[in-house]
């Protein structure tokens, strides 16, 4: 082998030494630097979950505004007022309640889907605006995405109401008065598409009869115009009236008779297939710290154990439920799915007005 062969071997082998190197240096380098960036995240990772224990141990650190999304002295309006005494005490914060009533109870949630998931913005409203209003009214909202579902405190127990002097002393004696008297008769309730409203035209398609419908912005109202002999009857979102003896009941939207009210005949015995199944509920902005929502069902579902609320389930006639968060979600996703059949079936809807999400 000649002097210059030997050169160039020597310097091959000089350079695969140099690359070795280089190559076990860019490791050493690369491995250090990605060990810098997993250690840089871990720490930012525990200080975001330091800092968002400490804000939610805090909350709340200020007054919360609570929409009520029905008008002022109705059942929605009255149970979150029995509720927030204790709810207030155990949160150590007032609660404002704010009338964003209309829509039957949408108009109100449509402006609470834009607030700041915070937990300072929430509403107290019904199902309604959620599972059966949506299905025949467009919306602004997702009703199944544009929420959480915070806790749902109360079931409601409603009927058709006539003022005491009325003639319509059964509600046989409305449904043949109506059969006799086609557009005559008219009814008023919390608002287009609720139960209250579903209820009385399932009636009417079966009975084969023709009355009227008189929307309001909530149950207070909507009896208020059949007390004052505006419209016939009321199909109302609670049964106050009816034991106070200021209204008749004549027909009950439960599956079996209410004990407060035992002779007055039921919309599933009755056989109408069709019956309320609303409760009473707090909504929160879509996307809300689960340890916020934890707060709040506990105060509320605390303040469930109180004299005024007892009180206002003897004076309205509702009966008190405890769904939290996830079962309440769960509740509302089967309501939707059952709605729509159930709609379908009866021939009141071919396809949702709004979609769910």
């Amino acid at each position: 082998m000649c002097k210059n062969e030997k050169r160039t071997i020597g310097s091959w082998k000089g350079a695969e030494v140099l690359l070795k190197t280089f190559y076990q240096q860019e490791e050493v380098r690369e491995m250090t630097t990605r060990t810098k960036i997993i250690g840089l995240g871990v720490s930012v990772l525990v200080l975001l979950v330091v800092f968002s224990g400490a804000a939610m141990a805090a909350y709340p650190e200020k007054t919360i505004t609570m929409y009520c999304v029905f008008a002022p002295g109705g059942t929605v309006d009255t149970s979150i007022r029995a509720l927030t005494p204790e709810s207030e005490r155990s949160l150590g914060k007032n609660i404002v309640i704010v009338t964003k009533d209309g829509g039957g109870g949408t108009m109100g949630l449509a402006l609470l889907a834009k607030e700041k998931p915070d937990g300072y913005t929430l509403a107290a409203g019904t199902s309604t605006g959620i599972v059966r209003v949506p299905l025949t009214l467009k919306m602004t909202y997702k009703p199944l995405s544009s929420f959480t579902f915070v806790y749902a405190y109360a079931g409601a127990v409603s009927g058709l109401l006539v003022r005491s002097e009325s003639p319509f002393k059964t509600f046989k004696d409305l449904v043949e008065y109506a059969r006799q008297n086609p557009g005559k008769v008219t009814y008023s309730t919390m608002g287009t598409g609720s139960p209250l409203h579903v209820i009385m035209e399932v009636i009417a398609m079966k009975e084969k009869i023709k009355w009227v419908h008189i929307p309001y912005k909530g149950t207070a109202p909507a009896e208020t115009a059949a007390l004052g002999g505006h419209v016939d009857a009321v199909s109302a979102g609670d049964l106050t009236k009816a034991l106070t003896g200021q209204m008749r009941a004549l027909l009950i939207h439960t599956k079996e008779r209410f004990e407060k009210l035992p002779a007055v005949p039921t919309s599933i015995e009755l056989g109408y297939n069709y019956y309320n199944d609303t409760v009473f509920s707090v909504f929160g902005p879509p996307g809300m710290d689960p340890a916020v929502v934890k707060k709040l069902e506990d105060a509320f579902e605390k303040a469930q154990a109180t004299p005024a609320w007892k009180q206002w389930l003897e004076q309205t006639g509702q009966v008190t439920v405890k769904m939290k968060s996830a079962e309440y979600t769960k509740f509302l996703e089967e309501a939707w799915s059952r709605e729509i059949q159930i709609q379908k079936a009866l021939g009141l809807l071919t396809e949702p007005a709004t979609q769910p999400r």
